[in-house]
């Protein structure tokens, strides 16, 4: 059993930082990692981690034993960055960066905003925003 939930929550965020940071190395130096592009492996990333945002509003929703009806409102926000990751897709890369880094910090706000108003724990602020940092520094090197 894990003694310390939070402190393993921040060693899995922090972990699941390290192919953003990674990524965006290997791109940088050009070192191959893979059989695709590290821009394209960093972005495809970037598509995965945005969508897990999403998840968490649904499953907060869905968690939420004290309302027999989900609120519409959170329910369409939680479905919002699967789709800014996904339309991304139909644009060339500098765009779908842009579309991404955007989603980062659009959902960086309204986490921080729910943490301000203790829907979220405390200890997620300093998490999404340390995360979403990286995430948005990482892809952001795309466009260098």
């Amino acid at each position: 059993m894990i003694r310390d939930s939070v402190g393993f929550a921040r060693l899995l965020g922090y972990a699941g930082a390290l192919p953003f940071i990674g990524l965006a190395i290997a791109h940088r130096l050009d070192i191959s990692i893979g059989v695709a592009e590290n821009s394209f492996l960093l972005y495809a990333y970037g598509i995965v981690i945005l969508s897990f945002l999403g998840g968490m509003h649904w499953g907060r929703v869905a968690s939420d034993s004290d309302s027999q009806i989900p609120s519409a409102i959170w329910l369409c926000i939680a479905v919002c960055p699967s789709l800014i990751g996904w339309f991304s897709l139909f644009f060339d890369m500098p765009v779908a960066i842009i579309m991404l880094i955007g989603g980062f910090i659009a959902f960086a706000i309204i986490d921080l905003r729910l943490v301000a108003a203790g829907i979220f724990a405390s200890w997620m602020y300093e998490l999404r925003l340390v995360l979403s940092l990286i995430a948005c520094a990482s892809l952001g090197s795309l466009l260098l």
